[in-house]
């Protein structure tokens, strides 16, 4: 038994010999596999390390030509880039590493182009294009798209700085620059500046910077007539383009003014076709007082709205016929609140000027017997008559107190709330100084006259009629036909630009973008706004530039600044305006043709000394007479000049930014000459060589 057991061991002993063969050779093909698996993974780490080697290579010469083509499109100004297609700046260039050794096998191509619209009216984008190749076509495409730097990013530029200098209680809310020096007065704490100051020389004063200030930086170019030669072509086109009255001695001239037209009749003004502007153009004829002699020229005191600042109006109320007494009584007034409809409430809110108190003359009779009807709301039957007659009185003090009444304002030449005295009737004495029955009330903002006793208002020359919905836009149909539209809805041909060949006063409501650009100097003879609030909601709805040959002034006018009427301090002294201190929404630029004009302020050192405060940055205010310059948006100018003196006299600066202008600005806007990188993009080697160069750059151009 035990023998046989051991054979039967032995037995199966000698069947299990080859397993360790076959364990052995397992072991040998798996460490084999395992041996070419890692010569392999060796190899591919080598291949990929190589290929990612070469698309280094390939991305470090695209970004090293855009590199190369940014500071050439920057310095280089003999390069001029088409409207459309493209030019070459390099082609089949070597490459250079950093240590100076040529990058093997990879060549470049590049190529700039204008993006987008190639106009320039919503700003202007540079394309570069690199192309990274080999034999075998493009390995890598690079693009940046470089944005043309806009003036109207600055809060405050000036070319010259002469010897000015910010004071405390003036605050710049932007950027800031100056070609020469800049200066800020010596008093703390100074004025405020909100963002990064930089000069071509140096910075000096004293001053709260809230950001970085940079002495010894760059010149940057002030644009030329030149740069601007296009803008009358593209205003003409769209028939805005318009040569204002000629001057006769101190008559003549024209005025123009932003109005907003709500022609769906929502009660809003955000429709992008409701901004208008019209065009006054005073009578220019012999003589200077249209309300003396029928038929006589209109001073310019009339079209401006403004009485001489250091004489008081009690001086001419109640003399002899003269410019100054006929400015106020016939341009100056009160608003009252009327039954005009019959509907048995007081809600027609008519604008009466002085002179139509005066009850003696049947022409405003009307106005009598209208206060008659509501004696109880103005004091008694007796109050009412005694005010009815007030300025035919010959009483100095009841002219005075008029004058000086609550809510006592003015308004400029040819504006329809003048209707009772503008609007032409006989001037004889009575009973045939008449106007007819539906002439005997008005002065609200829908009582427009075309041609008053002052001027004319100019027609639009493309008027073809459409712009009112009739039952749905509150406006007279007889306004229609003088309302200058800039947006394309009505006006196709469009292209934002007003052009004005000549010096003209400006003011209103303004809806829309435009650029308006005179040849000759801008006079801010009242608050010109958007008619929302910059920083409202929704935003950027409203951009306005104000492009000047000349000078840009804000003018001294019985709207702008405060005047005494029968004495001097707060008690004798009056704002005829609806607000106490002067109101901007636009960016300007002024001097493209006069090398020292600036944007100032007429009769800056003048009061009078009524103790108007601008309070941005309080208790440290600036003591002025017109109160603060409320400006959204920027300031360029070919030199700085002063807008006060102390001593309650002129307007302070109080000026901020619009933050739109960060990313947009007014069609055409000049540029700076200076390009900041917007987006790169990487593009699809297979498809550039598909489509090639050239459709690409058109697919580009296509917006």
């Amino acid at each position: 038994m035990l023998a046989a057991f051991r054979q039967r061991i032995r037995r199966l002993a000698d069947n299990r010999r080859g397993s360790a063969l076959m364990l052995t050779m397992v072991f040998t093909f798996a460490m084999g596999g395992l041996a070419i698996s890692a010569i392999y993974m060796s190899g591919s780490t080598t291949m990929l390390s190589k290929l990612y080697d070469r698309e280094r290579d390939y991305r470090y010469a695209a970004e090293w030509a855009l590199s190369v083509g940014k500071s050439q499109i920057v310095k280089d100004t003999s390069l001029h880039l088409p409207d459309s297609g493209y030019v070459q700046l390099m082609t089949s260039q070597g490459v250079i590493d950093a240590g100076g050794t040529p990058v093997p096998k990879v060549k470049v191509d590049l190529y700039a182009g204008i993006g987008g619209s190639s106009t320039g009216e919503y700003g202007q984008f540079v394309e570069l294009v690199a192309v990274a190749f080999d034999n075998g076509g493009a390995r890598h495409v690079r693009r940046l798209q470089l944005q043309a730097e806009n003036f109207a990013r600055y809060a405050m530029f000036t070319d010259q700085w002469p010897g000015v200098c910010y004071a405390t209680g003036e605050i710049v809310r932007g950027r800031a620059h100056s070609n020469q020096n800049w200066v800020s007065c010596g008093g703390a704490p100074g004025p405020v500046y909100t963002d990064t100051v930089s000069a071509v020389t140096t910075i000096s004063g004293t001053a709260q910077y809230q950001s970085a200030k940079l002495p010894t930086s760059n010149m940057i170019r002030f644009p030329t007539v030149a740069r601007l030669a296009f803008m009358p072509g593209y205003a003409s086109i769209a028939n805005l383009n318009l040569t204002p009255t000629p001057f006769a001695g101190t008559r003549g001239g024209t005025r123009v003014e932003f109005v907003a037209v709500d022609l769906d009749g929502d009660g809003t003004l955000t429709g992008p076709a409701e901004g208008y502007f019209r065009v006054f153009d005073a009578n220019s004829a012999a003589g200077n007082n249209p309300y003396v002699a029928a038929g006589a020229g209109t001073d310019s005191l009339f079209t401006r709205m403004s009485t001489p600042y250091n004489v008081r109006l009690d001086a001419f109320i109640n003399g002899a016929a003269s410019v100054n007494r006929s400015v106020i009584e016939n341009q100056c007034g009160l608003n009252y609140v009327f039954d005009l409809q019959g509907s048995g409430m007081r809600d027609d809110t008519t604008f009466i000027p002085f002179a139509v108190h005066d009850s003696v003359k049947a022409r405003f009779k009307w106005f009598k017997d209208s206060l008659e009807a509501q004696a109880g709301n103005w004091g008694g039957l007796a109050a009412a008559r005694t005010r009815s007659h007030a300025w035919g009185s010959g009483v100095l003090a009841s002219k005075v107190a008029l004058a000086k009444s609550s809510g006592a304002r003015c308004y400029p030449a040819g504006d329809p709330h003048l209707m009772p005295t503008e609007r032409i009737g006989p001037i004889g004495a009575a009973p045939n100084d008449q106007l007819a029955a539906q002439d005997r009330r008005g002065g609200s903002d829908t009582t427009f006259t075309v041609t008053t006793r002052t001027g004319s208002w100019r027609p639009w020359p493309g008027f073809g009629g459409g712009f009112f919905t009739p039952g749905v836009t509150r406006r007279q149909a007889i306004e229609e036909p003088y309302l200058w539209p800039v947006h394309r809805t009505q006006n196709l041909n469009s292209r934002g630009v007003i052009y004005i060949n000549g010096t003209v006063w400006l003011s209103g409501k303004f809806r829309g973008r435009a650029t308006l650009y005179a040849a000759g100097t801008v006079k801010l003879i009242d608050d010109l706004t958007y008619v929302t609030n910059p920083a409202s909601l929704p935003i950027c709805q409203n951009l306005l530039g104000i492009i000047t040959g000349n000078d840009l002034y804000i003018s001294d006018t019985d709207l702008n600044r405060p005047r005494n009427v029968d004495g001097t301090g707060v008690a004798n002294t009056r704002f005829f305006d609806d607000d106490q201190d002067f109101f901007l929404h636009a960016v300007t630029l002024n001097g493209v043709s006069k090398t020292t004009a600036t944007f100032g302020v007429e009769n800056y050192s003048g009061g009078p000394s009524i103790g108007r405060l601008c309070t941005p940055v309080p208790p440290y205010s600036a003591q002025t007479s017109g109160g603060c310059i409320n400006q959204a948006g920027g300031v360029i100018e070919r030199r700085i000049t002063a807008t006060f003196s102390g001593g309650y006299t002129g307007f302070a600066e109080n000026r901020v930014k619009d933050a739109c202008l960060d990313v947009d600005s007014p069609p055409y806007f000049p540029l700076t000459g200076r390009y900041k990188d917007n987006e790169f993009y990487e593009i699809d080697p297979n498809t550039f060589n598909m489509i090639g160069v050239g459709n690409f750059y058109r697919r580009l151009q296509s917006g």
